[in-house]
């Protein structure tokens, strides 16, 4: 049972990418997130929808709930986790488990090199100042739903053991069975 080498993170990530703009209210965000069963919503700037952070769980409970703030008035950008920790879609699942270990996040947003044509519609010629593309989010949750809908007959190999180890180190630090 396992990963298989050949796995990408892009292979893995579940679900469309939810976003939400940096003026909304930490009230909006939450509510997408019950709404769309998701643990996190990308923050993007209001003006030209680029990526600028990312608002989970923890960064509600931890930076409105506890500070007895009004969610109304707490804006995205406030709370948000920032700057973005991301990943190629081409990589493999043991390079996002790293970089979760090694920066001591749960989320990170998996993106993808934009086409020729996607530049070109924006205008820009200078690849040096162009981002890439933004498709999903990655969690140990999704290792696990992966690993558990995918299970396979052979021996654990390199990735199997990277992958449980940041599982391992979740259950950890958050009790979980």
């Amino acid at each position: 049972m396992g990963i298989r080498p050949e796995t990408k993170i892009g292979d893995i990530i579940v679900g469309k990418l939810e976003t939400i703009g940096a003026s909304s209210s930490a009230q909006d965000a939450a509510i997408k997130m019950r709404d769309k069963q998701v643990s996190s919503v990308l923050v993007v700037d209001d003006v030209d929808d680029s990526p600028i952070g990312i608002v989970t769980e923890r960064d509600l409970s931890r930076k409105v709930c506890v500070g007895d703030k009004s969610s109304k008035e707490v804006l995205a950008s406030q709370i948000m986790s920032s700057p973005l920790i991301t990943i190629n879609a081409d990589s493999p699942p043991s390079h996002a488990a790293d970089l979760m270990l090694k920066n001591n996040v749960r989320h990170l947003l998996v993106v993808i090199p934009r086409s020729i044509q996607e530049k070109n519609k924006k205008g820009s010629g200078d690849e040096d100042d162009y981002s890439p593309k933004p498709i999903g989010i990655i969690t140990p949750m999704d290792f696990t739903r992966f690993e558990v809908t995918n299970m396979l007959p052979d021996q654990y190999n390199h990735e199997d053991e990277a992958v449980e180890e940041i599982l391992q180190h979740y259950r950890n630090d958050f009790n979980f069975a």
